[in-house]
């Protein structure tokens, strides 16, 4: 925890890029290149994070793990977000080479979720859409773990994959096409990450995502997506 709010947390205009959620979260995710993004806008990502975690407003806090997960450019600033309701469109530009990555990103509900689970991430990939749960606490990056969301009384199992540096967790194609359908008329998600591995650094995440507003969210990014232009 810290006395004062660093500048990357202050609340400025709407358009402003940030992200990441509850536990200050890429997310994720420019949040947030096709192969994860690098948490490099500070020399400790996590000690940044764990400075969003205090913020209080769900608005300022967004904009804040957005910050804190984007990727660096010369100078390291990512090129500002536009509000979609709750939701949130971040173009972070490449810093080697290649498009811009672009993704829609929503922080968790701080209320009920466990602080390590900062918020849902979707990002343009090759084709579609990639569906990304973005973590405070890193897990292994040899780690498949078993990821269950829901939406009322249905639920749904995936393995995911770790994506480096370890706060990004990728679901599998299917969870793309729950987000083009049924999701949309859900009121949140429910997130479950299980143990990994047994290892009790790694223990069960539990959060819950508001879903209101995806059906428009989602449009916006695909109409931003590179591979679409």
């Amino acid at each position: 925890m810290v006395n004062a709010m660093p500048d990357a947390c202050k609340i400025a205009e709407p358009s402003r890029s940030v992200f990441a959620r509850l536990g200050c979260f890429g997310g994720l995710l420019g949040v947030l290149s096709m192969i994860g993004p690098a948490l490099g806008q500070s020399p400790d990502p996590q000690a940044s994070l764990q400075r969003c975690r205090i913020i209080a407003d769900d608005a300022a806090r967004l904009r804040c793990y957005e910050d804190a997960t984007s990727k660096p450019t010369s100078p390291p600033a990512p090129k500002p977000g536009l509000g979609i309701g709750t939701w949130r469109l971040v173009r972070t530009p490449n810093p080697v080479s290649g498009a811009d990555t672009v993704s829609i990103m929503r922080t968790a509900d701080i209320v009920k979720s466990d602080i390590d689970l900062a918020g849902l991430m979707l990002r343009c990939a090759k084709s579609n859409f990639e569906v990304v749960i973005v973590l405070v606490r890193p897990l292994p990056l040899r780690a498949h773990p078993k990821v269950t969301v829901g939406t009322g009384g249905s639920s749904v199992d995936f393995t995911a994959t770790v994506l480096p540096p370890g706060a990004e967790v990728l679901l599998p194609a299917d969870a793309s096409a729950l987000a083009l359908g049924p999701w949309q008329a859900a009121p949140e998600l429910s997130v479950q990450i299980a143990a990994v591995d047994g290892d009790e650094a790694s223990a069960p995440m539990y959060g819950i995502i508001p879903l209101a507003g995806l059906g428009a969210a989602i449009p916006l990014l695909l109409s931003n997506c590179p591979s679409q232009q």
